[in-house]
């Protein structure tokens, strides 16, 4: 197998950190705006409630945190890296389980969800591959 220099790793997870910024950034505007998320992911925008709008701002609220938190792991990628992890479990895992859960109910469009699947299984296993490959570098304390 050959060798992965300390300074690949480190620019696989940088990498990693701001593909999963990117995203998580993006995905705050169909939460704050109703007609994005209806345009990206179906639904009904006659549904819009006061309920609903508390449980968007709130997750666009942790979803922009999450953002900053990517970035902040992309300034030390190395030292961070664990943060990839969490990313994947429960982050990444929780979003495919509620929509997965929203589609059989009806409540999306399976059509509209593969894409998103696509790209959240592509970035988890990305993670998981930097996150493993950086181990060789992790200094012991």
């Amino acid at each position: 197998m050959p060798k992965v220099s300390i300074e690949t790793i480190t620019l696989l997870l940088r990498i990693a950190f701001l593909v999963g910024a990117i995203t998580d950034g993006l995905a705050v505007v169909p939460m704050l705006s109703r007609r994005v998320g209806v345009a990206l992911f179906g639904g009904d925008s006659s549904r819009d409630n006061m309920e609903s709008r508390f449980a968007w701002g709130v997750g666009s609220a942790l979803m922009a945190g999450w953002t900053l938190l990517l970035l902040w792991g992309a300034l030390s990628p190395i030292t961070r890296r664990d943060i990839l992890l969490l990313t994947v479990f429960p982050a990444m895992a929780g979003i495919v389980l509620v929509t997965v859960i929203a589609a059989r109910r009806g409540l999306v469009s399976v059509a509209r969800m593969v894409p998103l699947w696509i790209h959240l299984g592509t970035v988890s296993l990305f993670y998981i591959l930097v996150y493993v490959l950086s181990i060789p570098f992790v200094r012991s304390n």
